[in-house]
């Protein structure tokens, strides 16, 4: 189903309001940008604007909300809203919605950003592969992936852990982070440190504008999307998954044989 800025009248109702040219920035963004500020904190808002945080919380003020938190719950429940079908089972609202993130996904897919990714990854000594919440399970299949084509990898839960590794990685190595936002603190200094030692980081996120995007050597974009009932925090991963699928599918038809070898290894080893 697709966004409509106009069903959120009662969110970004601007009528009457006068807004300085500051805040004015800042209402242009949320009208480009309605669910990525969902995800956004109010400093990274106020960055890409490039205004201060108190013309951010004066904006909010001016459109009726006591604070930045209330805003994005009232954007996020509204957006919630427009994936529930009332008159339909919700069972099929659910696989509508799979679908819909599959050929989204499918339809956005760059393959030349695929081929790069798969040549960093394949070329590379180890494999660091982080995401956190949600993000962090799409990062252990990811890995399980890697390990049947034959490709070094390492995955870790405690993020002082990812700091600790990334410090010691160098240039041989490169990581993959998962965030579906871009916003994620962890997953952002995680990439922040690997550029500060030249290490390739490959980015699948849904946000080409975000803070995590400007670290990535290459850019996977996703096409999910999150709320808490009727399939939204799946769909979210199925994106991941999608990308995920068709990055490490693409690495294993490079050596055929190789893949068949080490998914026989891996199978075996769990097989009794």
């Amino acid at each position: 189903m697709a966004f409509d800025i106009k069903k959120f009248s009662s969110v970004l109702n601007p009528n009457n309001i006068t807004f300085s040219k500051s805040e004015q920035k800042v209402h242009q963004f949320v009208l480009e940008n309605p669910l990525q500020v969902v995800y956004e904190s109010l400093s990274s808002i106020a960055q890409k604007v490039d205004v201060g945080e108190a013309t951010v919380v004066r904006y909010f003020k001016k459109l009726g909300y006591a604070n930045f938190t209330n805003f994005r719950m009232a954007v996020y429940k509204n957006y919630e809203n427009l994936h529930i079908a009332k008159d339909s089972p919700f069972i099929d609202n659910i696989c509508e919605n799979m679908l819909e993130v599959i050929n989204k996904t499918k339809e956005n897919v760059d393959m030349n950003s695929i081929e790069k990714a798969s040549q960093i990854l394949l070329s590379s000594k180890q494999v660091f592969i982080a995401g956190m919440g949600i993000s962090h399970s799409t990062a252990l299949d990811m890995f399980s992936k890697c390990l049947r084509i034959g490709l070094p990898a390492i995955v870790l839960s405690d993020s002082h852990f990812s700091y600790m590794y990334t410090a010691v990685m160098d240039e041989a190595s490169c990581a993959l982070l998962y965030s579906f936002s871009g916003e994620t603190a962890e997953i952002i200094t995680i990439a922040k440190q690997c550029k500060e030692k030249s290490i390739k980081v490959i980015v699948v996120s849904n946000y080409t504008n975000s803070t995590l995007a400007q670290y990535a050597d290459v850019f996977l974009q996703t096409k999910g999307f999150e709320n808490d009932i009727n399939g939204g925090f799946f769909s979210s991963k199925l994106s991941q998954l999608f990308i995920s699928d068709v990055l490490i599918t693409n690495c294993a038809l490079k050596d055929v044989e190789k893949t068949h070898i080490y998914n026989q290894l891996v199978t075996n080893s769990v097989i009794k």
